[in-house]
């Protein structure tokens, strides 16, 4: 009989256990959309005229993330990101002043570019239902898409014309994020995040193609390194489970 009470206890403890630590959501779906700035553009705004040829400017973003906590502070989240943003003039300016030596270039026409990614990592959540703050730190990787435009200026008083096709390219990316969540009802909740997305990557032979006054025109292919920085900031829903 002493046993069987022992056994009882031992069973009645683990229940108690599992039942508590069933009392939080294991599982999260967060969809957003709304800005998307550009860090370099960000950099310019409140130091003034940066370096360096980054073509990403300001636009729009959406996303989708989904966190899995098998404790109730520490889990994993993966997230996909669409960001489509217009293209900054300086940057292309400073791609034709450096790899076609254009003085005086002037931005004749130019299209946005668009970035996909994948990312995933540890997250950590503090608070509750009604009111929560997460934390996650990303990996992953990117497609990022370039934008076509044309530049015009001089070459040795010559005018030169240099119209840049569009490329993909694909590379490992890296994150960081936060998201406050307010409860409305149930699982469901208010959310705004904001989250950062660093890639380096090089659009390998992009295709140019050179007019300059009195001369052929050239075809030519180069390599265009660039640092893309997105930060957004987004609103959605959050259901947790």
């Amino acid at each position: 009989m002493v046993r069987f009470w022992g056994l009882v206890i031992v069973i009645s403890g683990l229940a108690m256990g599992a039942a508590q630590a069933q009392d939080y959501d294991r599982f999260s779906i967060n969809i957003a959309g709304g800005k998307s700035l550009s860090v370099r553009e960000l950099a310019t705004k409140v130091f003034g005229r940066t370096r360096g040829g980054e073509l990403a400017d300001d636009g729009i973003g959406a996303q989708l993330v989904l966190a899995y906590y098998p404790t109730r502070r520490l889990g994993l989240a993966t997230r996909f990101s669409y960001n489509q943003n217009r293209t900054r003039e300086e940057g292309i300016k400073l791609i034709a002043s450096a790899n076609y030596g254009v003085e005086n270039p002037v931005v004749e026409s130019t299209e946005g570019w668009n970035a996909t990614s994948a990312m995933i990592g540890p997250s950590l959540r503090l608070g509750g239902r009604r009111l929560g703050l997460e934390g996650r730190l990303l990996v992953g990787y990117a497609v990022v898409n370039s934008p076509m435009f044309v530049t015009t200026g001089s070459y040795q008083k010559y005018n030169i014309t240099v119209s840049t096709q569009t490329q993909n390219s694909a590379d490992w990316a890296y994150g960081a994020g936060a998201t406050l969540n307010i409860g409305l009802i149930g699982g469901l909740s208010m959310v705004v995040n904001t989250d950062a997305t660093l890639i380096s990557t090089t659009f390998r032979n992009v295709s140019n193609q050179i007019t300059t006054a009195g001369f052929p025109t050239v075809n030519q292919l180069v390599d265009i390194e660039q640092h893309v920085g997105v930060l957004n900031v987004t609103g959605g829903l959050r259901f947790a489970f």
